[in-house]
């Protein structure tokens, strides 16, 4: 017979209760982040007021904020990686990000994609044009047949006006919102399509821009909700993610942050 002295006893259960609570207080999200305890999160920063990027090189915007407070309540560590809009779907495909926040739109075709998930909505937006104040020729979003539209690559504009307009508009696309507003202003492209939210910002710090509205009206695609994006490998984290929005709903907190960085827009 083997015997066990009552002092092995007391060590094994006080391990084993240890390694319980241990494991009880971990969410099951947590094994699977990019980086321990952080929620590495892609942003463009070039989309304001959604997502900006300071002087000193910092990103704040509806959307930073709205994932830095997701991130604080779930007790993590935001951390926050400048790409090109086009990057941010195959960087977080690649499990180089846990989440992306950055203006994107909860379309139909990405509520259905295998490769991420898109949490509830946080708010609403259209997609328009931006264009110079004084074009004589496109005063309506009609008015963008037969004439050249800028775009940001994998932004849903590009499909919307192929969708609408066929081969009767001439895209151009970009890396950035920065680059393609610097082509309208140059007279490069006759217009910039683009969400409301953000045209109305560059429209307010441009005199010699305007947004238009009423903007495009496209079923399941314009008008649209935004949604953050979390990775398809993460389906807790989707769930954590979501209770905190609706959390942060219920609280006055999201509105809070529209007033701050939405405004009237």
């Amino acid at each position: 017979m083997i015997r066990i002295r009552p002092s092995s006893l007391l060590l094994l259960a006080i391990g084993l209760v240890s390694t319980g609570g241990a494991s009880a207080q971990q969410p099951g999200f947590a094994a699977k982040l990019v980086a321990p305890s952080t929620l590495t999160i892609a942003t463009t920063g070039n989309a304001p007021p959604m997502t900006t990027t300071a002087a000193d090189g910092s990103v704040s915007g509806f959307d930073v904020e709205l994932c830095r407070g997701i991130a604080e309540k779930l007790g993590l560590k935001a951390e926050f990686v400048r790409v090109d809009f086009a990057a941010t779907i195959p960087g977080l495909k690649s499990g180089r990000f846990d989440m992306i926040c950055s203006a994107t739109a909860r379309t139909p075709q990405r509520l259905a994609s295998p490769d991420l998930f898109m949490t509830e909505p946080t708010v609403q937006n259209f997609s328009t044009l931006l264009v110079k104040a004084d074009s004589a020729s496109v005063k309506a979003v009609a008015d963008i047949k037969g004439k050249t539209a800028g775009t940001v690559r994998g932004g849903q504009e590009t499909k919307l006006l192929a969708d609408l307009f066929g081969a009767d508009v001439t895209v151009t696309s970009y890396p950035g919102i920065s680059e393609e507003i610097l082509d309208l202003k140059n007279g490069r492209v006759d217009a910039v399509a683009m969400n409301y939210i953000t045209a109305s910002h560059y429209a307010k710090i441009n005199p010699e821009l305007t947004v238009l509205k009423p903007g495009f009206v496209a079923e399941g695609v314009s008008p649209y909700d935004h949604a953050l994006i979390v990775s398809r490998n993460q389906p807790q984290l989707l769930e954590a993610v979501n209770a905190q929005l609706a959390a942060m709903k219920s609280s006055g907190a999201i509105a809070a942050l529209t007033k701050t960085w939405i405004g009237a827009e």
